[in-house]
């Protein structure tokens, strides 16, 4: 999942003192204990502070103040049943945007999918699934990217023309510099085969989290215990998250998978019999939309053109 992936942007480095400073623009009283640099996420910077008599906290270090603070918005608007860290503070430091949330405790959603058994499995994917739900309880006026005050600033809504034409678009950019002419072909007929299914897609514009998947979802157990990084947060469709949650194969995925839709039914929320296939669709914008950079690194172009291959030749 992601593995090796290479960042796009390099991690940012904070001296003790800008610590410091950060944590007490929070609480001027708190003493910083220990800081631990998380593994994990390829965009922003994370630290884990350890504070004297007080409960650990995570500096969010972002290099675009638009992205956290529609971060900040997000949290604020959170549906009450969405399990996320509480966004407690921002600041700037050294040209840099920080924001300071709340410590939560869990396990990586990612480090239980291929060693859960199938029982497990299913009982993770209905809380996915069920957080999922909740999620969607937050609507908006229109489908489209959220600015940082949770307006939609450009729209774009999944239907059978904008899914030809947006991934038209990334092969006419720079996506096409990834892919070979081959495969390009097969990707472009196989979405005009199939763009008609997109008909089917019922969701209305509510929120979509961007990035659901095992490394932004903590567990405790089989429940989930936080949902992470909301930079990508968007008004669209609900198969955007499918998709990005069933995008990587593994032991037991039938089982997970009818635990997500066994989730969302408790929620009130039924999909169609061909969800799985419109969640691949949705998802397939999203992989190719990865490619659409002038510079992307050879593991990421590896994994996203198996993935790609994978979605062309299973449906």
């Amino acid at each position: 999942m992601k593995t090796n992936w290479e960042r796009h942007h390099s991690i940012i480095h904070l001296p003790d003192e800008a610590i410091t400073s950060i944590v007490k623009s929070y609480q001027p009283h708190l003493k910083v204990n220990t800081t631990t640099q998380l593994s994990g996420g390829l965009s922003h910077t994370n630290y884990k502070i350890d504070i004297a008599h007080h409960s650990s906290v995570v500096i969010r270090v972002a290099r675009n103040q638009e992205s956290l603070k529609r971060e900040y918005e997000v949290h604020r608007s959170l549906p009450k049943d969405v399990r996320a860290p509480a966004f407690l503070h921002m600041t700037k430091w050294n040209g840099y945007h920080i924001g300071i949330l709340e410590w939560k405790e869990g396990s990586l959603l990612r480090d239980h999918l291929s060693t859960s058994s199938q029982q497990h499995l299913k009982a993770m994917g209905q809380s996915i699934g069920e957080q999922l739900a909740s999620m969607r309880e937050l609507r908006f006026n229109t489908y489209g990217f959220l600015d940082s005050t949770l307006e939609v600033r450009d729209e774009f809504q999944l239907t059978p023309t904008s899914f030809i034409s947006t991934i038209e678009s990334f092969f006419n950019h720079h996506a096409s510099k990834w892919l070979s002419l081959t495969l390009t072909d097969r990707v472009m007929s196989f979405v005009r085969n199939n763009a008609y299914l997109l008909e089917q897609d019922q969701s209305e514009p509510r929120l979509v989290h961007g990035d659901y998947n095992g490394l932004n979802v903590l567990m405790d157990g089989t429940e989930v215990s936080a949902v992470l990084d909301w930079e990508f947060a968007l008004s669209g469709s609900i198969y955007f998250d499918l998709g990005n949650m069933i995008r990587y194969e593994f032991d037991h995925m039938t089982s997970f998978k009818e635990g997500i839709q066994q989730g969302l039914l408790n929620r009130g929320i039924t999909l169609p019999k061909q969800w799985q296939k419109l969640a691949k669709l949705a998802d397939l914008v999203a992989l190719c939309s990865l490619l659409d950079r002038p510079v992307c690194g050879e593991n990421r172009v590896r994994d996203i053109t198996h993935l790609i291959t994978k979605t062309i030749e299973s449906y």
